[in-house]
Formats: C-alpha cells, structure tokens, sequence
C-alpha cells in the first residue's frame, strides 16, 4: 500500500517535532512530508504491548530501555514510530527522539506491511547501532527476523513451534508460547 498525501511538505525535523508536540495524530517524517500514521488494531495493540512486557525486564536487568511511541530518527533524517526498539540505558531518557537502537520490532498489518518491508527497511539498514529488525504477523505465529552479520544483512522465517531470539537481551521465545497469550478476538472465532 501507498502512503497517502502527505499533510504538510517542506518541513525540518525540528518543525516536524514541535508539529507532533501540538498534534491530536502521530505522523511520520518522510523527507520534508509528514505523514499522518494508520490506525491499528486491537489485535496490533495488544500483541505489541504483550511483547514489551515480555521483555521489558530482561532488557532493564540487561542495560536497555524498551521504547513505544517514542520517535526514532535515522540517520537520513527520517522519523518513525516503531512498533517498539531497544536503546541502551544511557541516552537522554527525557528526549523526544532516539537515534542508536540495537532492536526494531514492527507488528505487520495490511495497511502497513509495504512500508514496513520497503521504505523503513531501507532507512533502517542504514542505523550503524542496529543488530535485529523483527517483523511479526498479527495474524498468525510468524516472525521474520533480519540480523546483521558483520557488514551483511541475514534473514531468518520463523514459524509456530521456533525460537525467536533476542541475542542481546540474552532472552528468547517460543513464537506459539507468544501467540497463545494472545486472547481469542471476535474475528478469531
């Protein structure tokens, strides 16, 4: 899927930052166009927020913050809202950005899967801090799961009964141990 129209153009980063400060919606920063993001879904929501509290004490006890609503910039200038990232726990935890994250969760939905495959893969390989991107099916127990190797980019599918790895965090899960927790949604019977 195509983004829509942007709703403004010719923007900064710093104009885009005091925008999102007054703003009711959340955008996203595309060179010099805000974007205004996609809802989700309750679904999205909650596997997302199940996840961060998964890992939300592995990550502390091993020296990084889980961030979720928080910007992140690339090193093109771009500004995401990852579904959820990991910082060390040493960057300025009252700012409004972060730009050094080791993980990069993305919770994939119809609306935002091209996106999330194309353009901020694309921004995201460029983070020299970045160790894992992780894409998640809302829908079913499924994980893609891309590593750096050095200088290169691997790629991992990982389905049900597989362990998807957090070698940083020193934390892993069974991907149908992840999904089982979800509750069962209207649509779901």
């Amino acid at each position: 899927m195509l983004r829509e129209a942007p709703v403004k153009t010719a923007t900064t980063f710093a104009e885009f930052l005091e925008f999102e400060q007054q703003s009711q919606e959340r955008h996203e920063f595309v060179d010099g166009n805000l974007f205004v993001m996609a809802g989700g879904t309750t679904r999205h929501s909650v596997l997302t927020l199940l996840l961060i509290s998964m890992l939300m004490q592995q990550a502390l006890k091993r020296g990084f913050l889980i961030c979720h609503d928080v910007i992140l910039q690339t090193p093109s200038g771009r500004g995401y809202y990852p579904d959820a990232y990991f910082v060390t726990q040493d960057v300025s935890q009252s700012a409004r950005f972060q730009e050094q994250p080791i993980i990069i969760i993305e919770v994939l939905s119809d609306s935002t899967e091209a996106i999330d495959r194309g353009e901020k893969w694309q921004a995201y390989q460029q983070i020299a801090s970045l160790e894992q991107y992780v894409l998640l099916s809302q829908n079913d127990a499924v994980a893609e799961v891309f590593f750096r190797d050095g200088r290169d980019w691997r790629y991992k599918k990982l389905e049900a009964d597989e362990k998807l790895v957090f070698s940083t965090l020193e934390f892993e899960i069974v991907l149908s141990n992840l999904y089982a927790q979800l509750p069962a949604f209207e649509s779901d019977r």
